[in-house]
């Protein structure tokens, strides 16, 4: 949005108030006494950053950062959509919606007022102190005895006393050890309540890991618990990272330094590191590389290993996962032949998000394609459909298809049918007639399976091959499909955070590619249209946690090896720059 921010001076011309203008062009306009905020306000009253203001659907709105609302025409409020006129009050100063022109312009007015203009003349005593009848010596020792006592001894006694604290708690008359808490807790430890000394084990000792492992002992490592790597995090405290008690509430600390202090420069600490250096996801950030599958043959069986690719994506790597797929045939705008019609499919047909919203769920057969893909192998019959997946259970559905239709009429042209109905006068099948009904069953399975798997069904969309040398069913082999599930298992992304752009978006080609080996993830440029670096303005700031985890999982359980790290090794157990190693870490 385009913001004329006309701000006042001290001094006047004509009895007017001077200003100074200026034009910005910013997707939000920020308000505090930081010095990086567009308004800066160097009042001690405001935070760093205070409030925000944007223009959306069709509107400006105002959030704000604190707890403490912002007066908007002398009605406190938390959010508001602004509109001319609109006075907003913050510190000392006076922030005026001007105009909001039809193109869209903003005119706000800032008035930085001096403290005289707020000041008032101070209210006479009622009584002085000597009238009152008090001293002012034995006054003062009582009220700092009495803050002494009500704010320090008093709520020290209950953190170690639980039934005292419990009753002070409930009481509310006097103050208890909650009147130390710096901020609430935060909603994922609502189920603590009131016990303090849930975490904080000793008085005014610092939290120990030990605690936190108590509720969460499945909480992996940065990095394998056998890598000498370990020992650069045992000076690291959970605390760190994870904030409570803050305002706002927040229990993950999202800024990046703890994280580009090692990554910065890896091969610092261990030059055989494969890892390359990055700093931020804008200007310094390596390409993507993607964990593909690679299909190995062990005698019979096929073996899957994951493999990365070059970053960067080149040579253009592609997916050996056996499928046949043509996206581009199935997304034609004109519709794809079905038994029911043309059906115009889109990309939400098959693939869809958890429930979630974060990851895609596996494409099944029987879900997603069955309804145009029919294993049905007798058009005249709808109940003749094999099951989908290994082929013992297709011949074995084939075979009880055709004995039956042999026991109930006979062998097409045979000279006398056998029918077998109950209650008939034969109990059991002469050798000859078990001897007919099994090459007659066998020859006809063969003949379905053989349809089946190299005609029409199963040869569309699987490589199916026919082994030399072998009869009967054990002459085919269809190879198995293993799709990729997690393409960067380094990173973690949110799809319902992406709603808003199309899949094409991000997936792009992906509704003219004719091959299932075509890899359509996005590269890191693509990711940067939308995505800048921590301080860029113009693009969303994303920070290191927003795609990357520090607990990585197969690293190791935190007890591993001690259940309070933190404790149990200080400073000088952390090796020193240059002797620790990271090799292995992915």
């Amino acid at each position: 949005m385009r913001v004329v921010l006309r701000t006042g001076r001290d001094g006047r011309v004509a009895g007017r108030p001077r200003y100074r203008q200026a034009v910005l062009s910013v997707s939000t306009l920020t308000i505090g006494r930081g010095a990086d905020q567009l308004i800066q306000i160097p009042d001690a009253r405001l935070a760093i950053t205070h409030a925000t203001i944007e223009q959306r659907e069709g509107g400006l709105h105002l959030r704000v950062l604190v707890d403490e609302p912002v007066m908007v025409n002398e009605r406190p409020q938390a959010k508001a959509v602004l509109r001319r006129g609109h006075v907003l009050s913050l510190g000392h100063a006076r922030l005026t919606v001007e105009d909001i022109r039809q193109d869209g312009v903003v005119v706000l007015r800032l008035d930085l007022q001096t403290d005289d203009v707020f000041a008032e003349p101070p209210a006479a005593a009622a009584k002085s102190l000597r009238e009152t009848g008090l001293r002012a010596a034995p006054a003062s020792w009582m009220l700092a005895l009495t803050v002494l006592v009500l704010t320090l001894l008093l709520p020290l006694l209950t953190s170690w006393n639980t039934p005292l604290r419990a009753n002070l708690r409930d009481g509310g008359l006097v103050p208890s050890d909650a009147l130390w808490q710096p901020g609430p807790l935060h909603t994922a430890h609502q189920s603590i309540g009131g016990n303090c000394n849930a975490c904080h084990g000793a008085a005014f000792g610092r939290v120990a890991d030990r605690a936190c492992i108590t509720c969460h002992p499945a909480t992996q490592h940065h990095v394998p618990i056998e890598s000498p790597a370990r020992a650069r995090f045992a000076s690291m405290r959970c605390a760190d990272c994870h904030v409570e008690h803050a305002r706002p509430s927040r229990l993950v600390d999202t800024g990046s330094r703890s994280c580009v202090a090692c990554h910065a420069d890896l091969r610092k600490l261990d030059p055989a590191t494969p890892l390359r250096n990055a700093t931020d996801f804008g200007s310094n950030h390596p390409d993507f590389s993607l964990a593909m599958l690679e299909p190995e043959r062990s005698g019979a069986d096929l073996v899957w290993r994951t493999n990365m690719s070059p970053p960067g994506f080149r040579p253009k790597p592609e997916e050996k996962s056996n499928l046949k797929f043509s996206h581009q045939v199935h997304m034609d705008p004109l519709g794809v032949k079905s038994p029911t019609g043309d059906q115009k499919l889109t990309c939400g047909d098959c693939h869809q998000a958890d429930a979630a919203g974060r990851s895609m769920m596996p494409i099944r057969m029987e879900q997603h394609c069955a309804r145009c893909h029919s294993l049905q192998f007798d058009e005249n019959d709808s109940s003749t459909a094999v099951p989908h997946g290994d082929l013992k259970p297709v011949f074995t559905a084939l075979e009880e298809h055709f004995s039956r239709m042999f026991l109930q009429q006979g062998a097409p042209g045979a000279r006398q049918p056998v029918r077998r109905r109950p209650g008939g006068e034969q109990a059991v099948l002469t050798q000859e007639e078990q001897r007919r009904a099994l090459e007659w069953t066998t020859r006809q399975s063969l003949q379905a399976a053989r349809e089946l798997l190299e005609k029409r069904v199963c040869v569309e969309c699987h490589t199916v091959t026919r082994l030399p040398g072998l009869a009967g069913f054990e002459q085919w082999r269809v190879e198995p499909v293993k799709v990729t599930s997690s393409w960067m298992p380094r990173a973690q992304f949110d799809h319902a955070a992406h709603r808003s752009s199309t899949c094409i978006t991000c997936h792009r080609g992906a509704d003219q590619s004719r091959s299932s080996s075509d890899v359509l993830m996005p590269d890191i440029k693509q990711c940067r249209d939308c995505h800048g670096g921590s301080r860029e303005r113009m693009r969303l700031a994303s920070d290191c946690t927003m795609c990357h985890r520090l607990h990585l999982p197969g690293r190791g359980d935190l007890t591993a090896g001690g259940t309070d790290l933190a404790a149990s090794a200080g400073p000088s157990a952390a090796a020193p720059a240059g002797t620790a190693s990271i090799a292995g870490v992915p």
